[in-house]
């Protein structure tokens, strides 16, 4: 005989066989929110119960409870090239973008991206039942898949809706906060129509190939950053999709150079097999250290910008600093990355510090990694501490002119990076 169990699994047996996976849902589930708190990712109460509260096995049926309930995206929908189309997200980012919205019982939450369900499920806990939930996705199955996952886990009273994510969901605003799930280059008029004077907007927002998720607040018609966190998801589809490219950075070996359409990438083919040159700054990072302000300052700095993985560590004699997001630039022939080396402690020897570098290769490769590592020190000397970068959002025709320490200018806003 075969009958579901309440963890929604298919059990064998017949009598008094017990279902075990309920248990062992709640044991693994309570372990991830444990190791959650551990490192920060969860810092309040309310997103660590609701993080306990909601199963997120039901949401990904098809992983085994270990893969369910590991610190891991998983992705459940590929097109016919193998290419990741939908996912439930890494616990750690949803936990932490969670954070930065600080939802509240009795607000109007529109999430613009359903993936599995899952988060959704979790702005409802949050929400409470003086508040309401709304997720919009572009793919039919997605929402078919969102919709009978919630259903079947008690959170039937969120809406799912088929749109594009970049027309927002009028039909319900104006919103006390909007979450975005997909990695998104602009921040479209709809979101700011959309949302409540005095809401919050949390968006993995692409700055030149580095990707953030910012907390912005809205006030007087201007997006305020609060928190800036690295991420990656896959970018948004539909109307609001912006296109980038992929460099092969070497012959043979996945080394890869992530960029917007709008850099000159081309001359960065193949340089990783020609000797570069090797700047060391002097700049120390402690184990731990959170890098994304490096990465965001290198990204306002350079037009040129983009992201450099090399999945496997094959890259070279110095260590990527990042794997999959290391900061890097090409100018026509010319390429350069950051890179790291553990640094010497204060007698000499190998310490836990690293110490940044910049590889440059290519014609003109030694100069560029000159300049990239001079930002580094500057971003080193001005940006540290209690010193951090904080992103104003302004719509495109709107407002004055905007003025900070970097601009950068895109089809329906302008950002504003200056130090706060």
């Amino acid at each position: 005989m075969r009958r579901r169990g309440p963890c929604g699994r298919t059990l064998e047996g017949v009598g008094d066989r017990t279902d075990t996976t309920c248990d062992e849902a709640r044991r693994r589930r309570a372990g991830l929110v444990d190791k959650l708190r551990e490192r920060g990712s969860i810092r309040t109460a309310a997103v660590g119960d609701a993080m306990l509260a909601v199963p997120r096995h039901r949401f990904v049926p098809e992983a085994p409870l270990r893969a369910a309930y590991a610190d891991d995206a998983f992705v459940t929908k590929r097109n016919n090239e193998g290419d990741a189309l939908s996912s439930a997200s890494q616990p750690a980012i949803v936990a932490e973008m969670l954070e930065q919205l600080d939802v509240g019982p009795g607000h109007k939450v529109l999430e613009i991206g359903a993936g599995t369900g899952y988060n959704a499920a979790l702005l409802d806990s949050l929400v409470g039942p003086d508040g309401s939930v709304a997720t919009v996705d572009l793919d039919a199955d997605t929402v078919k898949r969102a919709r009978e996952a919630l259903d079947a886990v008690g959170h039937g009273r969120v809406r799912v809706v088929q749109g594009d994510g970049e027309a927002g969901l009028a039909d319900g605003a104006p919103y006390d906060r909007i979450i975005v799930t997909v990695g998104t280059w602009d921040l479209p008029p709809a979101w700011w129509d959309q949302l409540a004077e005095g809401g919050r907007l949390v968006a993995p927002l692409q700055i030149r190939g580095s990707e953030h998720s910012v907390a912005f607040d809205y006030t007087d018609g201007v997006l305020r950053s609060r928190s800036v966190i690295a991420c990656g998801f896959m970018p948004m589809r539909g109307i609001g999709s912006h296109e980038s490219q992929a460099v092969e950075l070497s012959e043979g070996r996945i080394i890869t150079f992530h960029a917007d359409k709008e850099v000159e990438a081309a001359g960065a083919r193949g340089v990783l097999d020609e000797r570069g040159t090797t700047v060391w700054t002097g700049v120390r990072i402690t184990p731990g250290e959170d890098t994304a302000q490096l990465s965001l300052w290198l990204a306002c700095a350079f037009s040129g910008y983009g992201r450099m993985s090399a999945p496997f560590g094959d890259h070279g004699k110095p260590r990527l600093m990042l794997r999959w997001g290391n900061p890097a630039v090409a100018d026509g022939a010319a390429f350069a990355y950051v890179a790291c080396r553990r640094g010497p402690d204060v007698n000499g020897a190998s310490g836990s510090d690293i110490e940044v570098g910049v590889c440059g290769h290519g014609p003109g490769g030694a100069a560029l990694a000159g300049r990239v590592a001079a930002e580094v020190a500057v971003w080193d000397r001005e940006c540290r501490g209690d010193v951090r970068l904080q992103i104003e959002a302004y719509r495109a025709g709107v407002g004055p002119t905007v003025e900070g320490r970097f601009v950068v200018p895109k089809r329906h806003s302008r950002l504003a990076i200056r130090l706060a």
